[in-house]
């Protein structure tokens, strides 16, 4: 493990989901993490339970914690070992026989998806932001609530292409934002 001096400044870079901070985050702690879940679990549980470490991690300090930056890999570490702890008090062979597994879910989301859903929902968040009001109401009564153009129009005061134009040229400034934050 590289020797890295975390800072209040890299968890408040991590809780904006600044890419290069995160994508450090993940390559810092990735292999640390899966040695630690090597020897404890199913090679097939591993990948997701270093995900879900991921989250977790992630969660936590969204909440503003640990207090002291410097304790990261520490804390990161801790969340490890009681996830793995979890999944030891939670084995699939300890389901009752007599269990109606067609409840379950056929596909689980994976870890790694709703990180992913997470982050493009930041971005969504921040780009809608930084658009006019008009244009954010727009997109927020077509895409979202999913009006009638006709009825989005005449509750906004504007005719039905005054606000074709308005969504034309939101999407553009979106895309360009959107494009610009990949």
């Amino acid at each position: 493990m590289d020797d890295f001096s975390f800072n209040a400044a890299y968890l408040v870079r991590l809780r904006d989901r600044d890419p290069s901070t995160l994508a450090h985050f993940c390559d810092f702690f990735y292999l640390p993490i899966r040695n630690r879940i090597r020897h404890k679990i199913t090679r097939d549980r591993a990948d997701d339970l270093t995900q879900e470490v991921f989250l977790a991690a992630l969660g936590r300090i969204d909440a503003g914690e640990p207090q002291d930056p410097q304790k990261l890999p520490g804390y990161v570490f801790g969340i490890c070992s009681n996830l793995i702890m979890q999944g030891w008090r939670h084995k699939p062979t300890d389901i009752p026989v007599d269990a109606d597994l067609s409840i379950l879910p056929d596909v689980k989301e994976r870890a790694d998806a709703r990180l992913l859903r997470e982050l493009d929902g930041r971005m969504v968040h921040r780009i809608l932001e930084k658009l006019s009001a008009r244009d954010r109401d727009a997109i927020h009564r077509v895409f979202f609530l999913q009006q009638d153009r006709k009825r989005a129009a005449r509750e906004m005061k504007i005719s039905p292409e005054n606000l074709r134009l308005i969504l034309c040229r939101a999407l553009k400034r979106f895309r360009i934002e959107w494009d610009g934050l990949q």
